[in-house]
């Protein structure tokens, strides 16, 4: 399964998934330069574009035969790929409300 990282760029924030096994590497741009970090809004906007940017990144809508319920290391994937994300999109809301 690929291993979620996360970065952020100069007004955006990149989701990324290493790979293990065979797999190649995988990025997902997330911008939020037309966000407004500092109301809760512009927060909510920016972390539904997260969690979708994760979910890509992750295979996690990837259809299994059989079921409907995500692959279980599709939901570790996104799960990681989230809790990377978690410190550098406070650091950026935090600088969106300081003037940043």
């Amino acid at each position: 399964m690929k291993t979620p990282f996360a970065a952020l760029a100069a007004a955006g924030l990149a989701m990324t998934a290493a790979p293990t096994l065979a797999q190649d590497a995988q990025s997902v741009h997330v911008s939020y330069a037309d966000l407004n970090l500092a109301s809760p809004e512009g927060q909510k906007r920016l972390d539904r574009r997260i969690d979708n940017a994760a979910r890509e990144v992750c295979g996690y809508h990837a259809v299994r035969s059989g079921t409907r319920i995500p692959d279980p290391k599709a939901r570790a994937c996104f799960d990681r790929a989230r809790a990377n994300a978690q410190d550098r999109v406070a650091a950026a809301i935090e600088a969106s409300a300081l003037g940043g």
